[in-house]
């Protein structure tokens, strides 16, 4: 089995190399030869619009470490885009840089620590032994879980996280492992505010030619990474301001349009992106300002604002009053992380908002 590894970095310097460490700690990298499913390793470093030195930091780490690996060859590169966007970054690596013969690919931010030493290597039997699974995840983990003591904030936080692992399984950009020719299936439009929720889209209904297969992205068991966990109040504000905004414009551009424009005998709705974005770069840009337009005052998706509850659904009702307070708490803070983000994208000031 080819893996390639791809590593989008933006501006991450001050930590690339601590990620690089925890990846090449993992244990699929340490296996003994004549045990490992893996031939062949590869790990693009992709920073991109970076004003710091994160590719000088990143190369040093992987010339460093990379002679430890003993599971199979491992090749390794740091590619400089001077474009910033995780977007076009994401295409470029799926499509122009990695192996074209690499039968999977793992994505990894590049300011993430694994938690366990085996999280690669249970993904990878998942993704292998899994026939209806396209998408393999772990579990990602704030890290100031790993604290003895969290302060009022750290603990609301941290419930928050506790009821949303009770949802179905989403795709974090931050780390996943997926099938190489599933992912070249897929083009991503620049401005994506939430692009792991817009490539959950597409593979799930299998590029908008058929009915939505939850099943088809699964979390491995033992496996998990830590991302920092945002406390400050000004953060969590712009956090949950963009994700509002993300998925907002992923309905409008997936559910409201993809789903009716994509021939379901066709070659896929990626296809269609890259067809449309080759003739007219504002495509993405122009579909989703005239769905909000068309929407008037109210431009939030049907049931969004409401989506803390409905996760309830179907559990006991012990266990509702058990997460009603932190569902009251968490829709009051939403009130003006909605209004903020009402105003955004009525206004045009959406798009490519990070």
């Amino acid at each position: 089995m080819i893996v390639s590894v791809g590593i989008l970095a933006y501006n991450e310097a001050a930590g690339i190399a601590t990620t690089i460490a925890s990846l090449l700690a993992q244990s699929a990298f340490h296996a003994p030869p004549e045990t490992s499913t893996v031939t062949e390793w590869e790990i693009i470093v992709v920073p991109n619009g970076c004003s710091d030195t994160t590719d000088v930091v990143a190369a040093n780490a992987l010339n460093a470490l990379a002679p430890s690996v003993t599971a199979g060859h491992l090749t390794h590169s740091v590619r400089v885009l001077k474009q910033g966007g995780k977007s076009n970054a994401w295409n470029q690596y799926i499509h122009e840089m990695s192996r074209k013969d690499a039968d999977v690919i793992v994505m990894v931010d590049a300011d993430i620590e694994f938690g366990h030493v085996d999280t690669v290597l249970n993904c990878l039997a998942e993704l292998r032994n899994n026939r209806r699974a396209k998408v393999v995840v772990d579990l990602p983990l704030k890290d100031f879980l790993k604290k003895p003591k969290l302060s009022w904030l750290e603990s609301m936080s941290a419930k928050t996280s506790n009821v949303q692992l009770g949802e179905p399984v989403g795709i974090s950009g931050q780390f996943y492992c997926a099938s190489a020719p599933l992912l070249r299936q897929v083009w991503m439009p620049n401005d994506l505010s939430a692009e792991d929720g817009f490539l959950k889209g597409m593979v799930i209904t299998d590029m908008f030619r058929s009915e939505p297969d939850l099943g088809s992205v699964v979390r491995a068991a033992n496996a998990s990474h830590y991302y920092k966990g945002l406390t400050g109040l000004r953060d969590v504000f712009h956090h949950e301001l963009r994700m509002v905004i993300g998925t907002s414009m992923n309905c409008y551009f997936m559910w409201d349009f993809l789903v009716f424009a994509t021939d379901p005998k066709g070659p896929g709705a990626g296809e269609l992106i890259r067809n449309q974005l080759a003739v007219d770069p504002n495509w993405y840009r122009k579909t989703v300002e005239n769905q909000i337009k068309n929407r008037g005052w109210f431009v939030f998706p049907r049931g969004m604002i409401l989506q803390r509850f409905t996760s309830m659904r179907g559990l006991s009702w012990q266990r509702k009053l058990r997460r009603l307070p932190v569902m009251l708490v968490g829709t009051l803070l939403d009130i003006p992380t909605y209004w903020m983000a009402s105003r955004k994208l009525r206004s045009g000031r959406a798009l490519g908002f990070w």
